[in-house]
């Protein structure tokens, strides 16, 4: 039986494909993007960041939406050739509720963000909306974050569908959040990922990255076995289990290291050291062995 050849290649962000400068080697990743090309291939960043700060990443490397598309906000938001194929939009009601309660919470977070396709709106109250220049994840401030951001005053400020809503605590672990979404009678149906940098995800039940990739390779008539993806901690693993090509980053967490699929293999390297993008170029190179 003739080995479908991989099409399709998914990575997340942080702590994958970005390096603790939260960087990439931009000569190499447009050779990545010009040998995907030439193979009619897709190259997809999976991940809990925003449209709006991919673009601004990787502006210049695919001017014409050819070869890069997303799965965004840990899978509630797919685009593709430049355009919006799938949006997972939260509840307005339970957008609200939340809105009232986080702020109540015992030990409130030091971040909290209302997603939308365009927007990040960030309630007042904030330290870091008071003070720009506090860093948010101890790397970044929010403007290098959350590009475009929109300090709101009352929820009802919030102007387009909601379909995530991120957290984070400096010095605590959430568990109030975690308590209220699995027993909280108003939120059912509602879901918590694990995000980069120990943030946490509030999304739609079904959604997570293997929901965005399944609805992208749809579009693109790709079966899992013509993709692989990468990554590095717990929100990738639904994803890793189902692309055929599974890779795991040498710097990944414990437990993704434990519970990857049996069939994972290791990336060439670390992210520090272009693990993500090597072990692209060295896949594309045998494919192209095997078919000359």
């Amino acid at each position: 039986m003739k080995k479908e050849p991989i099409k399709l290649f998914a990575t997340d962000m942080d702590g994958t494909l970005l390096d603790h400068n939260n960087s990439f080697d931009r000569q190499k990743m447009a050779l990545v993007l010009e040998k995907i090309k030439k193979l009619n291939g897709h190259f997809v960043l999976a991940t809990g960041n925003q449209i709006k700060r991919i673009d601004r990443m990787f502006d210049g490397l695919d001017p014409k939406n050819e070869v890069i598309s997303y799965v965004s906000e840990n899978g509630a938001l797919v685009a593709s050739d430049g355009k919006l194929i799938s949006q997972s939009v939260i509840d307005p009601n339970k957008v609200a509720y939340l809105y009232g309660l986080i702020p109540r919470f015992q030990t409130p977070p030091d971040l909290l963000m209302f997603a939308s396709q365009t927007s990040s709106y960030m309630p007042e109250w904030q330290p870091v909306v008071k003070d720009q220049n506090l860093k948010i994840f101890s790397t970044g401030t929010i403007n290098e974050f959350y590009p475009g951001w929109r300090p709101i005053k009352s929820v009802s400020e919030i102007t387009e569908p909601i379909d995530k809503i991120s957290l984070y605590w400096h010095d605590y672990d959430g568990q109030q959040l975690l308590d209220e979404i699995q027993n909280d009678p108003v939120l059912q149906g509602l879901q918590t990922l694990a995000s980069g940098y120990g943030a946490i995800d509030i999304v739609n039940g079904e959604v997570d990255k293997a929901f965005g990739l399944k609805i992208l390779a749809e579009k693109l008539a790709l079966a899992p076995e013509q993709m692989a993806a990468f990554g590095d901690g717990m929100n990738d693993l639904a994803m890793l289990k189902y692309v055929g090509h599974p890779y795991v980053m040498p710097n990944a967490s414990d437990d993704l290291k434990e519970n990857s699929p049996s069939n994972m293999q290791w990336a060439a390297n670390d992210n520090r050291h272009d693990g993500v993008l090597d072990t692209i170029l060295e896949i594309i190179e045998e494919q192209r062995k095997i078919k000359n």
